[in-house]
């Protein structure tokens, strides 16, 4: 028996993997810096601490991890979402008796930093490549889209961002004109790649891939966070995941976001160093092994069946199909899904799950951010100093 510390408990993926560890016959610890996370409410989740916000006081953050993992004797603290990056910050200050589920901040800085993870895939010299990709750093580096007036094949978005924040896909060059890069805020200008969107979710062990999921998102929270995932079984994609968690000789939790074109083209856009929404159609393996075993054979999903976040489903995808008589077909795909927050042995993150949407809420209006933004702005980390 292991003592599990899980970080960022308010997402879903790690509801999911605190079912996963007790499952496998842990004690399980979750830590957050909001007060009603959605992990609080599951019955497997031992203790719940409510620790500082990293964005407000990464140090101060830190230093409540490390009291947690020194009074509770933690043996594996697993960062989920973008905590990780202030976690790996400040890895010198956890007892080497524990291990931290993650690489240091300067290796996960490549990967988040779309600019430079772009470079690290030409270096891989895969067959999977990253689309053309230009830095701005500057109003004059968006100069020769905006006097050539064409940017209709070209996506705008920050070097760092999450849920296709503030991205621009094939905008108008008035757009353009209003962006503002800079040394402190840079952008890329990819070129626009057409086809089927996919994304991954692994967990590799010093190179050596123990998990791994692919699916696409057939309905969305807004135009980039996934809420109903389908199972893809794609082999050139496993191999590219695997040669890259190779080369990167990587540790933790590792997600791409991918297009494939109608040719059977495959494009990367970019990498999430973090737990992503693949983790929940490997619901049916002793997923808990992979990251407390590093030499066991590799976990893919066993079943075609998609898995939804029934409670978002109803808010986003729901109206929409009002709207358009698709009700039918919504309600078809939902009865379909596994819903990620119900389980009969542990019911009450399902049904207590508005409380933790309310606090959410109140911070959107309070802070006047959308929803989804207003979900992690205290975990976010945009390449700022420590």
């Amino acid at each position: 028996m292991k003592r599990i510390l899980l970080t960022g408990a308010r997402a879903p993926v790690t509801l999911d993997l605190v079912r996963h560890f007790h499952r496998a016959g842990h004690e399980v610890y979750v830590a957050d810096s909001i007060h009603l996370p959605l992990a609080r409410l599951s019955r497997f989740a031992k203790k719940t601490f409510v620790v500082t916000k990293p964005v407000s006081n990464p140090a101060r953050f830190a230093e409540d991890l490390v009291a947690i993992v020194r009074q509770f004797k933690i043996d594996i603290v697993v960062p989920t979402c973008e905590e990780i990056f202030y976690v790996a910050s400040r890895l010198e200050l956890f007892p080497s008796s524990t291990k931290i589920f993650s690489e240091p901040l300067s290796r996960l800085e490549v990967l988040h930093n779309k600019w430079k993870f772009v470079q690290e895939i030409k270096s891989l010299g895969s067959s999977v490549r990253a689309p053309e990709t230009h830095l701005a750093n500057s109003l004059e580096d968006l100069t020769p889209w905006i006097d050539r007036g064409i940017a209709d094949n070209w996506v705008f978005k920050p070097v760092y961002s999450r849920f296709a924040a503030r991205t621009l896909i094939g905008p108008k060059i008035a757009e353009v004109a209003k962006l503002r890069p800079s040394p402190a805020d840079p952008w890329v200008i990819q070129r626009l790649i057409k086809g089927q969107e996919l994304s991954t979710y692994s967990v590799a062990h010093s190179g050596k891939l123990r998990a791994h999921a692919c699916y696409r998102s057939r309905y969305r929270a807004g135009p980039g966070s996934g809420i109903y995932f389908l199972p893809v079984d794609d082999a050139s994609i496993r191999d590219f995941v695997r040669a890259f968690a190779l080369q990167q000789k990587f540790t933790g939790q590792i997600g791409f976001d991918l297009i494939q074109t109608e040719g059977g083209e495959l494009y990367v856009l970019e990498c999430n160093p973090r737990a992503t929404s693949g983790l929940h159609i490997l619901d049916e393996v002793p997923l808990a092994e992979a990251f407390l075993e590093p030499n066991g054979p590799l976990l893919e999903p066993t079943s075609t069946r998609p898995a939804m976040l029934a409670s978002v489903m109803f808010l986003f995808p729901f109206p929409e199909a009002l709207w358009h008589g698709r009700i039918g077909v919504l309600f078809r795909d939902m009865l379909e899904a596994r819903d990620v927050m119900f389980a009969w042995n542990d019911p009450l993150p399902a049904l207590l799950s508005p409380l933790s949407l309310i606090e959410v809420l109140v911070t959107a209006c309070r802070t006047r951010r959308p929803l989804t933004q207003a979900a992690t702005f205290d975990i976010e980390w945009n390449g700022e100093q420590m």
